[in-house]
Formats: C-alpha cells, sequence, structure tokens
C-alpha cells in the first residue's frame, strides 16, 4: 500500500487519485497512518458482502437484546 501524508491531498491531488484507483492508499497525518483511500470498485469488492451491522439500541433484533442481557447477567454473577 502506498502511503501519501495528508498535505499531498491538496499539491498533487490528481496523482494521490492515480494511485488509488490501481491500489488503496493510506493517508498519513504526522507519519502515522488516518485515512483510507480507495475506488468505489474495490470498496464494494471488500464491503459488499459484510453482514455486519450496526444498530441503535431501539433497533436491535430480538435475538441481539437477548443475547446481551444474557451476557449482563453473567457479568453480574462474577
Amino acid at each position: 500500500m502506498k502511503h501519501y501524508p495528508s498535505t499531498d491531498l491538496k499539491q498533487n491531488l490528481g496523482d494521490v487519485l492515480a494511485a488509488a484507483s490501481q491500489q488503496p492508499v493510506s493517508i498519513t497525518r504526522h507519519n502515522k497512518p488516518r485515512y483510507v483511500l480507495m475506488s468505489i470498485e474495490a470498496y464494494q469488492a471488500r464491503f459488499v458482502n459484510d453482514s455486519r451491522r450496526a444498530y441503535a439500541a431501539k433497533d436491535a433484533p430480538p435475538e441481539h437484546v437477548e443475547m446481551l442481557e444474557e451476557y449482563s447477567r453473567e457479568l453480574d454473577r462474577d
């Protein structure tokens, strides 16, 4: 994976986008990876079949709520 400082986004946007069209690139701040930039095709190929979901507590499926309640009871016993 190629790495680009965030300042390169401003100065060399075309180069960074060209690299991201070939493979995901890491955007760094203060020499630490902070973001990943990739083509929509690469994103969809990686995440389109991801069955994981996040729910607000009020919208969680009943089986998830039951599982969390059971886990909570186990913690209380310890």
